[in-house]
C-alpha cells in the first residue's frame, strides 16, 4: 500500500517501509556530507590546474636555462664537397673558414689468414695437443680436442687486451685473425708459440697497419692511427682516399640551430601566457557545483562532461597569484638590459608583442633575428646570457629563468607537486582538512543511521507487544460472551 510522501508501508507491525524510511532520512542527512565532498573536489580541480600552469612554467625554464647558455649560440655547421671522400662536423670551438682537405690514404688493420685443414696439429677441426702462446703479448692457453671455433673463441675473450679478434668459415676452412683498431700501432704478432705444426699459431709477426693521411690547407702530410679523428675542433670521418681530389669544408655558424632555440622558447613563453590568462579570465558557473556520485548515476556520460566542464571553469579567474606570476614574467621579458649597445631588448632583434588583446604573446620577425645574429652575435649573446658577476646586470635568459624558478616555487607552495610523497602545501592541507571532515561526519552518519534504526526497531517491538495485548484482550472478550 502507497504512503505518504511516497513511502511505502509494509512493516511486520506496523506496516512501514522501514529501510525506505530510513535511506530517505538518511539522504536529508547526507547532503551535509556531498557539501563537503563537493568543495573537496572543487579544492582537487584548483589544486590540478595550478600544477598543470606549473608544468608549462618549467618547459619555458628550460628553453630559458638554454638561452642563458653561451654554448647554445656558438654551434657550428660543416658543408662538405664531397661526402663520399670524408664527412665532418665541427665543435663549438672551431674556427669559422673554408679549407682545402686532400685524404691521400686511408687508416687500415691488419688481417692474417690460414687454412687450417693443411696444419699437422689440426685433426678433425681439433688440436692434437695443448699448449700456450702469446698474442700480442697476452698469453693464451689452448687445450687438446679444443676446436677451431673453442681457440677463436679464448682469442676473442681477451681481445680487449689483445685488439685483436678471430674468425673462421667452415666452409673454405679458413681461420683469420684481425685488429680491432688501425693505424701504425695495429699488430699481430704470435710469439711464445708451442704450436709448432699450426700454421697459424707459430711465432710469426705480421708487421702493423697503416695511418690515415690527409693534407689540410695545402700543408704537409698529417697522420692519424683512425679514419674517425678530431683536428682543429673539427670532426673528421674519412670515406675514401682520392690523392687527386681536393675537398672544400666550411666551418660556419649554425644559425638555424640558434633560431629553433629562440624558437622554441617563443613557443614555449607563448603557451604559458596563454594558459595563464586563460586561467584568469575564463567565466566562472556557481550554478554548477561538482556532481555527487548519486547525481552522476543517474546521468549519460557526455551530460557529466559537459556539466564537470562548466564546474570546473573560473576556479583561478581573477586569482592574484597567477596575475602576480602573468606580471612578473610579462616585465621580466619585455624590458632592457642594463649597459651599452645596439641589442638590449627582444624587440631589438626582431621579437615583438602585437595588440592589447593578444595575451601579451610574442612574435618573431625571423628576417630580423638572422640579421641581428649576423650584425653581431656577441650582442645577441649578451642580450641572453648576461649575469651580474660578469656583465654587471643579467640578461634575459638569465633574469627570467630566476623569475620562472620563484614562480614555481609559489605555486608549489600553494599547490604541492604530483612527485612529492607528501603535499605540504596550502592546498594539501586544505584538502586533509576536508577528508577529516568527512570522515567525522560519516562516522557520524553511521551513528545516526543506527540510532534510526534501532528507534524503528523499539517501534516494531512495542507495537508487536501492544498486538499481542489486543489479541489477548479480544479472546478474554469473545470468551465471555459466550
Amino acid at each position: 500500500m502507497a504512503g505518504i510522501s511516497g513511502i511505502r508501508f509494509g512493516g511486520i507491525a506496523s506496516g512501514l517501509d522501514t529501510e525506505s524510511i530510513v535511506r530517505q532520512l538518511m539522504q536529508v542527512e547526507r547532503m551535509k556530507v556531498d557539501r563537503y565532498a563537493q568543495k573537496k573536489q572543487t579544492l582537487e580541480w584548483k589544486r590540478d590546474d595550478y600544477r598543470d600552469i606549473n608544468t608549462k612554467l618549467l618547459a619555458l625554464r628550460n628553453s630559458a636555462f638554454d638561452l642563458r647558455l653561451q654554448g647554445s649560440f656558438l654551434g657550428k655547421k660543416t658543408t662538405s664537397s664531397d661526402e663520399t671522400l670524408l664527412q665532418a662536423t665541427a665543435n663549438a670551438n672551431a674556427v669559422e673558414g673554408r679549407f682545402e682537405i686532400v685524404v691521400k690514404q686511408l687508416a687500415s688493420g691488419i688481417t692474417q689468414e690460414s687454412n687450417y685443414t693443411s696444419d699437422t696439429g689440426i685433426v678433425d677441426d681439433k688440436l692434437v695437443a695443448g699448449g700456450s702462446f702469446k698474442l700480442n703479448g697476452v698469453q693464451i692457453s689452448l687445450s687438446a680436442g679444443d676446436s677451431v671455433a673453442v681457440i677463436a673463441a679464448k682469442i676473442n675473450e681477451v681481445a680487449d687486451q689483445t685488439n685483436v679478434k678471430a674468425t673462421y668459415d667452415t666452409d673454405k676452412n679458413l681461420f683469420y685473425l684481425m685488429s680491432t683498431n688501425t693505424g701504425s700501432e695495429a699488430a699481430i704478432n704470435i710469439t711464445d708459440s708451442q704450436f709448432s705444426d699450426v700454421s697459424f699459431l707459430q711465432n710469426v709477426s705480421s708487421g702493423s697497419g697503416q695511418n690515415a693521411i690527409i693534407t689540410f690547407n695545402g700543408g704537409m702530410d698529417i697522420e692519424f692511427a683512425s679514419n674517425q679523428f678530431t683536428f682543429n675542433n673539427i670532426n673528421f670521418n674519412l670515406k675514401k682516399a682520392d690523392p687527386g681530389a681536393t675537398v672544400n669544408l666550411a666551418v660556419e655558424s649554425d644559425l638555424d640551430a640558434i633560431v629553433d632555440k629562440i624558437k622554441a622558447f617563443v613557443e614555449n613563453y607563448n603557451s604559458v601566457m596563454e594558459k595563464i590568462n586563460g586561467k584568469l579570465t575564463e567565466k566562472r558557473y556557481r550554478d554548477y557545483p561538482p556532481l555527487t556520485d548519486e547525481q552522476k548515476a543517474d546521468m549519460k556520460e557526455s551530460d557529466i562532461e559537459k556539466w564537470e566542464e562548466r564546474a570546473r571553469s573560473g576556479l583561478l579567474s581573477g586569482d592574484t597569484l597567477l596575475s602576480g606570476i602573468y606580471s612578473n614574467i610579462r616585465m621580466t621579458a619585455s624590458s632592457a638590459i642594463d649597459g651599452e649597445g645596439k641589442y638590449r631588448t627582444l624587440s631589438s632583434i626582431g621579437i615583438t608583442t602585437l595588440a592589447w588583446y593578444d595575451q601579451g604573446k610574442l612574435h618573431i620577425n625571423e628576417e630580423k633575428l638572422r640579421s641581428a645574429l649576423t650584425e653581431d652575435m656577441d650582442g645577441v649573446i649578451k642580450l641572453f646570457t648576461a649575469t651580474q658577476e660578469t656583465d654587471g646586470s643579467d640578461g634575459i635568459a638569465t633574469r627570467l629563468h630566476s623569475t620562472l624558478s620563484n614562480s614555481m616555487k609559489s605555486i608549489t607552495e600553494k599547490a604541492g607537486s604530483a612527485s612529492s610523497l607528501v603535499d605540504q602545501s596550502f592546498l594539501g592541507k586544505e584538502i586533509d582538512d576536508v577528508n577529516d571532515r568527512i570522515q567525522q561526519m560519516e562516522d557520524h552518519l553511521l551513528r545516526v543511521e543506527q540510532r534510526y534504526w534501532a528507534q524503528f526497531t523499539a517501534m516494531e517491538s512495542a507495537l508487536q507487544r501492544m498486538q499481542s495485548q489486543s489479541d489477548w484482550l479480544t479472546a478474554q472478550l469473545g470468551s465471555m460472551s459466550r
